[in-house]
């Protein structure tokens, strides 16, 4: 999409990527939700695409350049009266440097500074990918060895993004830090001290929002908060909420019938129900499959015979989201006075918990 105005009312795009094998690349803006489709150009005997791109946009915000059929992406900041160039090579997406602008400069100041650490991270990676890709290739050793150099470069660049933002925590670009670094999503309130020392122009971007209330979402959901209330209907029709269970222990539990990790944990959890007496212990099965039969099938066969729900809109399950699932299974315990005092445990976790605490009564 090209626009014949002025450059002070425009921003431009120029990109050069190597190893390019797609032609079309879908430029996403997150702002207006607008999905722009062009295409690169190749010269003879090159796979280094080239493509330009034109629009507006008043304020500052991200545009994703989606590349390699989805495969492969990359977030630039724009903003009218911007020239922005894009340059790297497609099989390393997250050395791919945008200049141009104060925040696509930052940005690129971050990546450039620690550019061997990201590209080793790439490599591993790929090694790590693979592997999995060819099962002859695996060996547990070698597996755990690629995870656990990926995890400790993860620590370090996390480390040096902490430092980047409290040093520029008045950019836009501290957010993306954030959001690409520090961002551990099954733990995502540990980004709070991080949010709160943002400036509050910084505060009033979209990013920010959304951080804030993954944030806010994981925090309410950890140990020793109050369980959150829900209204759902069981497989029975009847109407339970969080009340329905008062004065129980209540182990709440996702789950889908295409989910092979929840098949050891209904096993699990059909010994816990055999130990303690329904009088001190209830179970509530969340199931997340859009196919009511399946779960009812799946259920029957693995001798569910506690509490169940279905949730037949999936991953847009209300329940879901004010839980924060993110993964599953995932499993909740809420004590007799409704309080959280499992999140996302492990059934072996959850029956240690559940002996010590009603041992005692």
């Amino acid at each position: 999409m090209i626009f014949s105005c002025e450059e002070n009312n425009s921003y431009t795009l120029e990109g050069k990527i190597k190893q390019l094998q797609s032609r079309e690349l879908y430029v996403v803006s997150e702002g207006s939700l607008r999905i722009d489709t062009i295409k690169a150009k190749f010269g003879f005997f090159s796979k280094t695409g080239r493509f330009s791109y034109r629009n507006t946009s008043k304020i500052a915000e991200p545009l994703l350049i989606n590349m390699e059929n989805g495969r492969v992406w990359v977030t630039v900041w724009v903003k009218n009266g911007e020239k922005i160039s894009l340059s790297g090579d497609v099989n390393y997406p997250e050395l791919i440097l945008a200049r141009g602008g104060e925040i696509n400069k930052l940005l690129t100041e971050f990546k450039t500074q620690n550019l061997s650490l990201i590209k080793e991270k790439c490599e591993l990676r790929d090694r790590l990918f693979a592997r999995t890709e060819n099962p002859e290739d695996l060996t547990v050793n070698n597996d755990t060895h690629l995870s656990f150099q990926i995890k400790n470069i993860d620590q370090i660049l996390k480390t040096k993004a902490q430092n980047f933002v409290e040093t520029n925590n008045s950019s836009i670009a501290a957010l993306e830090l954030i959001q690409d670094y520090i961002l551990e999503i099954e733990n995502a309130s540990d980004i709070q001290p991080f949010l709160d020392i943002l400036t509050e122009e910084v505060k009033e971007i979209p990013l920010y929002v959304k951080l804030k209330n993954l944030s806010l979402k994981d925090l309410q959901t950890k140990v020793n908060q109050s369980a959150l209330d829900f209204k759902i209907r069981t497989t029975q029709n009847d109407i339970v909420s969080l009340d329905s269970f008062k004065d129980k222990y209540l182990i709440l539990t996702f789950a889908t019938s295409k989910c092979e990790f929840c098949m050891p944990d209904l096993a699990e959890l059909n010994n816990i129900r055999k130990i303690f007496a329904e009088k001190d212990l209830a179970i509530l099965t969340v199931s997340l499959d859009e196919n009511k039969e399946n779960w009812i099938d799946f259920a029957k066969q693995h001798e569910v015979t506690w509490t169940q729900a279905i949730d037949s809109v999936g991953w847009d399950s209300e329940i879901a989201s004010l839980y924060n699932v993110l993964s599953l299974p995932c499993n909740y315990l809420i004590d007799n006075k409704g309080i959280i005092v499992g999140s996302k445990l492990q059934v072996d976790s959850i029956q240690t918990i559940l002996t010590e605490k009603l041992n005692k009564k």
